[in-house]
């Protein structure tokens, strides 16, 4: 579990921060925890000396404290926290540039004062931290994004059955529990997967694991929860030769 602070002197801010992020995290199922929410960077620190986990941190830059701005506090966080992600709040732009001085790694820049831009970019701090978690665990746990209008959704690539097209650029997503249509091209969807996905029709994609039954006479495929995906004939010795030599 990734734990989460929020520093931010504006109690509305925390709050509102607080509440955005639990439902992003109880959305997408994601490992991690808020489990300090305050306006005292002093607090920040304490909890965070005595916990030893690499952690999420968003900090409001312009801190109303007498000892700690945003930045002076990451500054102290990152030599406890050398990989920790560094998320910063504020509503003056050209502060971006004391990062440069207190030579600090940000992940991102939230703007208070854009409020209808604050879902999305929290979701999109969320999911970077979640992929760059995952490409560090390995493929055992790998996850596949889809990003559709201002919303972004995690998959876990077991969960995927296959991707079939479905109009011009658009792109519908068969997981054992749900479908998600977003625009897209199969061929690029392909590349960007491993080998574990084969392309067995100009409209469908399936991961190989999920096939359940081949019909080679009437050119169909049955996936593990009924689907039927169509197969060509390039398709067909794909599958010959997947399915041979996996006997083999």
């Amino acid at each position: 579990m990734v734990p989460i602070y929020i520093c931010d002197d504006v109690q509305e801010t925390r709050e509102y921060l607080k509440k955005i992020i639990s439902n992003l995290i109880m959305i997408h199922d994601y490992d991690m925890e808020i489990v300090l929410v305050t306006g005292d960077p002093k607090e920040v620190l304490a909890h965070r000396r005595s916990h030893a986990m690499r952690s999420i941190y968003f900090f409001d830059v312009d801190l109303k404290h007498e000892e700690y701005n945003g930045f002076s506090l990451a500054k102290e966080m990152r030599a406890l926290d050398t990989r920790g992600f560094l998320i910063f709040i504020t509503t003056h732009e050209e502060l971006i540039f004391e990062t440069f001085k207190y030579r600090l790694e940000a992940m991102s820049y939230l703007y208070k004062d854009a409020p209808e831009k604050l879902n999305g970019q929290l979701m999109e701090c969320l999911v970077d931290i979640q992929q760059l978690l995952t490409q560090e665990l390995g493929d055992s746990q790998s996850y596949y994004t889809v990003k559709i209008a201002d919303a972004s959704y995690q998959l876990p690539m077991e969960s995927i059955l296959f991707f079939e097209t479905v109009g011009a650029h658009r792109v519908v997503l068969h997981t054992e529990s749900r479908l998600l249509e977003f625009r897209g091209e199969l061929k690029k969807i392909e590349q960007q997967l491993s080998e574990k996905f084969l392309k067995i029709h100009r409209s469908y994609l399936v991961q190989k694991s999920k096939i359940q039954q081949v019909n080679y006479s009437d050119n169909t495929v049955i996936m593990e929860n009924g689907s039927v995906c169509l197969m060509s004939r390039a398709g067909k010795k794909l599958l010959r030769s997947y399915f041979e030599g996996s006997e083999g």
